[in-house]
């Protein structure tokens, strides 16, 4: 896993990343600069919360990637099964949805539903 965000660190746009539980904890993390890890992890946890009751109340599918943009830059959040990749990319960069899927891809098959869920 940690090969992963070693790898979306190479990323010019990637401000940093990490993988956070589906209950908020930072499993792995790679924040450059700025970044404050609590601060990341609680709002990622509070979208992935929000827009997974809002979908379920709306009897929609639940979300893949959820993507925030801001001024200040975007995050954007991947479901991947037993955890969420997020990704804090710089503003007015052009994020690539590509590195960013591709790298959630291994991850699902890095993190098998049973050993991550509920940390």
């Amino acid at each position: 896993m940690e090969s992963l965000l070693n790898r979306l660190e190479q990323e010019a746009w990637v401000l940093g990343s990490m993988i956070v539980s589906d209950e908020g904890m930072v499993v792995l993390e790679r924040l450059g600069g700025d970044l404050d890890r609590d601060a990341v992890a609680a709002l990622a946890s509070n979208l992935v919360t929000e827009v997974g009751a809002g979908l379920q109340e709306g009897q929609l599918e639940a979300f893949k990637r959820i993507v925030l943009r801001a001024t200040a830059g975007e995050i954007v959040i991947v479901d991947c099964g037993p955890v969420y990749l997020v990704v804090v990319a710089a503003a007015g960069s052009e994020a690539s949805y590509i590195e960013i899927d591709s790298a959630a891809q291994h991850l699902r098959r890095l993190a098998p539903a049973s050993s991550m869920r509920g940390m």
